[in-house]
This record gives structure tokens, C-alpha cells and sequence, in this order.
């Protein structure tokens, strides 16, 4: 991927200003949703030494929320990092992969795939999830819980959303 120089140095600028509102919209703007290799199985197995563990080897590496506050209307970008080694060099491990958001300790949106797999390598997953218009200023999260006979785990990330005026 090659950014231009000036959108480097921009985001290095903001970065040192602490404008991170401004560096989480310009970091959602370079993604697209889907899920990309980023590390190939093999390179996975050798890094976490996956010989010398129990398989199938799993970790979660990284979730985040981009911009961390939004206004409501606005998308974040929700992406998530994993590393897998599994039994065999090209097994999936298939399980349902839940999405909530959360306000107020209680759900208000749910999407669950009863088919997703995480699959042998390191892989980033981007979706993208739009605030409502009429979304009430405070505090909400995005809850991810992925569920299957071998695998389970569950993360959540809080963001804040400035509701628009009545």
C-alpha cells in the first residue's frame, strides 16, 4: 500500500497534536471492509511455535473502534486481528461469530453469521457499523463473541456518540 508522503506526515502532525479524532477518521478512511491475509499460515506456525502447542493454536491479537467518538449518523470501523494454527494446515474452524452494540448495559443491535470461519494465518477483519441518526448521546460498545467447539472468545470496546440536537 503506498500513502503519500503528505498523508504520512499528516497523520504523524495530528498524531503529535493529539488530534485523534482526526487520525481515527483518517485511519477509517483507508480501510475497507472484508477480511485480508496479512500473515501467511506457515509464518504464523513458526512465530507462536505451534508445534510445541495444543492445537488448534488461537489468539486474538488486536481489537480496536475507529474513530473512538463519533458523531450519530457516522460509521466506526470495528477491526479485529487473529492468529490461527489449526490440526491440519488448511482446516477452518467454524462457529457464529455475534456482533452487539450496547447503550446503557443493554443491546440495541445484534447481527450474528452461524457460519463464520476463522481460518489457518494471521487475518484483519474490518466491518464498518452505522450510528443511527437518532442515536442518543453517551457511551456505547461494540461486543464481538465468536463461539464454536474449540474456539471462544469475547471482546468489547467502548466509543462515545454525540447525539444530534432535538
Amino acid at each position: 500500500m503506498g500513502y503519500s508522503k503528505a498523508l504520512i506526515v499528516g497523520l504523524g502532525l495530528a498524531a503529535a497534536l493529539g488530534c485523534t479524532g482526526v487520525v481515527g477518521k483518517v485511519k477509517r478512511a483507508l480501510r475497507s471492509p472484508g477480511e485480508e491475509l496479512v500473515t501467511m499460515p506457515a509464518d504464523v506456525w513458526s512465530e507462536y511455535k505451534c508445534g510445541e502447542q495444543r492445537l488448534p493454536f488461537f489468539r486474538l491479537e488486536q481489537t480496536e473502534l475507529i474513530p473512538e467518538r463519533v458523531t450519530a449518523g457516522d460509521d466506526v470501523n470495528h477491526r479485529m486481528v487473529y492468529a490461527l494454527c489449526p490440526t491440519e494446515p488448511t482446516a477452518v474452524i467454524e462457529g457464529t461469530l455475534q456482533t452487539r452494540i450496547l447503550f446503557k448495559g443493554k443491546p440495541v443491535a445484534r447481527d450474528a453469521n452461524d457460519a463464520y470461519d476463522i481460518k489457518p494465518g494471521r487475518w484483519v477483519v474490518d466491518t464498518f457499523i452505522q450510528i443511527p441518526p437518532q442515536a442518543e448521546t453517551g457511551i456505547y460498545s461494540v461486543e464481538v463473541q465468536f463461539l464454536s467447539q474449540t474456539v471462544n472468545f469475547r471482546e468489547e470496546r467502548s466509543f462515545a456518540v454525540k447525539g444530534n440536537p432535538k
